[in-house]
């Protein structure tokens, strides 16, 4: 509840605009006064922590002017902060609906909070039409993608980041989500065209540098050439463990030099010698090499410590091989 509370105290400390919105009307200047006084009795309510005093002098003013943006957020606020989901909801649809140039975010919040299917799709929905109210706003798009991406619509999420880079241009950022979403939808050389043009920005770059690893690897590219990829991040960062723990394995699946490849492992399993995933490249390299005993030792280690399923899978994939 503080967090909401610290929210409002915000938002009313704001310079009052009148919310554009759907049935606006010319107000009395009695009305106005009165709009004016229980606006500023909320505020006072709110400073004392009353909020039930508060709420109604907000539904006060929502009484004297209808479909007014700002009230129906605050009051969105304020019903979510006691509890009262539905009256919550209802009022920063209608703030929305009255001002969809600025009320989207707290609206969209709230959707995306009760994380149902539905609510998802309706922000969604509803992040798309404030779009159109603000086509260079590039949080909204940012936000937009986001939900783009969980809903797996891929098309609009890369047709929506060619907008954000019209805006804030063509960043790391950009280019790790655009990977990202090739390597999902399996289109390596996409993913690597996106990779190599943002290398040509920053070729040191270790994120990207690791991205055209893995990307090569799943084209089936020579091994030489990744390995080439991985001695540069090496020179750049020696000591960098997962990438010498990604070396010495492909070694290893791919007939490289073994004894390199212990070496590097070795390292690894020294800096952290209760990683699973280090321990597990160790123990397959050495079987590898023919010493099975030994290998069982830091494969077992390594079920011991395997955090999730996937890596323990692989772990008793390669222990049942030297059974």
């Amino acid at each position: 509840m503080k967090r909401y509370f610290v929210i409002l105290l915000i938002l009313f400390a704001l310079p009052f605009t009148e919310g554009t919105g759907l049935g606006m009307y010319a107000l009395t200047t009695e009305q106005e006064q009165q709009f004016s006084y229980y606006w500023y009795a909320a505020r006072e309510a709110l400073d004392h922590n009353d909020l039930p005093q508060a709420l109604v002098l907000l539904e006060f003013c929502d009484a004297i002017k209808p479909n007014d943006g700002k009230t129906l957020e605050y009051l969105g606020v304020l019903y979510h902060m006691m509890g009262q989901e539905d009256r919550a909801m209802d009022a920063l649809q209608r703030a929305f609906e009255a001002n969809p140039r600025d009320s989207w975010y707290r609206y969209t919040s709230a959707l995306l909070e009760h994380k149902t299917e539905e609510d998802v799709i309706q922000a969604m929905y509803v992040m798309e039409r404030a779009l159109k109210e603000n086509p260079e706003n590039a949080e909204l798009m940012e936000q937009l993608q986001r939900v783009y991406i969980g809903l797996r619509e891929w098309k609009k999420a890369l047709k929506i980041q060619d907008r954000i880079d019209g805006v804030k241009g063509f960043t790391a950022y950009s280019a790790a989500t655009r990977y990202g979403i090739y390597a999902t939808i399996n289109k390596p050389k996409k993913a690597l065209a996106v990779v190599d043009r943002y290398l040509e920005l920053d070729p040191t770059d270790l994120q990207f540098l690791l991205f055209r690893a893995e990307t090569l690897d799943r084209l089936k590219a020579k091994p030489a050439e990744i390995y080439a990829i991985y001695d540069k991040i090496l020179s750049i960062q020696p000591g960098n463990i997962s990438v010498l723990n990604n070396y010495a394995y492909h070694l290893a699946t791919h007939k490289g030099d073994l004894q390199k490849a212990e070496r590097m492992s070795e390292m690894t399993i020294r800096e952290d010698p209760n990683n699973a995933i280090y321990l597990d490249t160790y123990g397959w390299i050495l079987h590898l090499k023919g010493q099975d005993e030994l290998a069982k030792f830091y494969l077992n280690r390594a079920l011991l410590h395997a955090q999730n399923e996937e890596t323990a899978k692989e772990v008793k994939k390669h222990l049942n091989a030297i059974k």
